[in-house]
């Protein structure tokens, strides 16, 4: 018997890179996964290379069911009916990997003085409010369920500064989040429904793969300032995630575990 046979997870922003990443881990465990993004085919635009036409069809190909939701999850509305498809076409909701979001603002403009009001809004929505529109929209399914878990998706930006704090709003985003978790736990922990979060540092996905090369950053540089002197890969993130889904932390809630290679023990 798979860890999560008979179990249903959705995973945002899983059309390509890290949220992929953990798709694949937990059809693997044996969960049925829905995929939502605001774009399913964001893969092609970094060219990352699929092991089917889409992540639905990889999934499929372990076995297990997936189904796609493409939706703009900073909507209230879209959110609650994405996550409605998911429970009517797949039977419910016990696990949700909120993973939607990024960096997603000029990097010349990013530091806390030139952010535009813009810029600011559009990082909230895309890192904060598809968690909280996503969470508010699976919680009474995972109440009917009787338990569930929840893993929301940060930075290690929300401990440490880059050197010319270029990713300030993304960070102040991604804290917001921090801190709902952590409330979400509390609350929910009368429901038998976890709620913890994964901050992960410089994890080399195609999209990060893009920007780097746009900006001329190597890997082997941003490896320098990380004790295990290597930058992370979509699989690194994916063993947390099983640790966090599964019953092998069935007592723990409202934690944050850091996927940075021990990056923010270095300032």
């Amino acid at each position: 018997m798979k860890k999560l046979q008979g179990k249903v997870a959705a995973v945002t922003g899983a059309g390509g890179g890290m949220g992929r990443a953990y798709a694949h881990r937990l059809a693997s465990l044996g969960a049925d996964v829905a995929i939502l993004d605001i774009d399913l085919n964001v893969s092609k635009r970094f060219d990352e290379q699929l092991g089917g036409e889409t992540v639905m069809d990889e999934v499929r190909a372990m076995g297990v069911r997936s189904i796609g939701v493409e939706a703009d999850l900073s909507n209230e509305e879209k959110a609650r009916a994405a996550i409605e498809k998911v429970v009517k076409e797949l039977g419910g909701i016990d696990i949700l990997v909120n993973n939607a979001g990024g960096a997603v603002t000029p990097y010349e403009n990013s530091t806390p003085s030139t952010s535009s009001h813009a810029d600011t809004q559009r990082l909230l929505d895309a890192n904060f409010w598809t968690t909280v529109n996503c969470c508010q929209a699976a919680v009474p399914h995972l109440r009917q369920r009787k338990g569930g878990v929840i893993v929301n998706v940060t930075t290690l930006g929300v401990d440490i500064e880059g050197r010319q704090a270029s990713y300030a709003l993304y960070s102040a985003a991604k804290a917001a989040v921090m801190r709902y978790s952590r409330s979400l736990a509390v609350e929910l922990g009368p429901d038998g429904i976890r709620v913890n979060v994964i901050a992960p540092g410089d994890v080399e996905t195609p999209r990060v793969k893009a920007a780097a090369k746009a900006r001329n950053f190597v890997a082997s540089d941003r490896a320098k300032d990380i004790p295990l002197r290597r930058v992370g890969q979509a699989e690194d993130v994916a063993g947390p995630l099983e640790f966090l889904v599964t019953d092998l932390s069935a007592y723990v809630t409202g934690e944050c575990v850091r996927v940075g290679g021990g990056r923010h023990l270095v300032g």
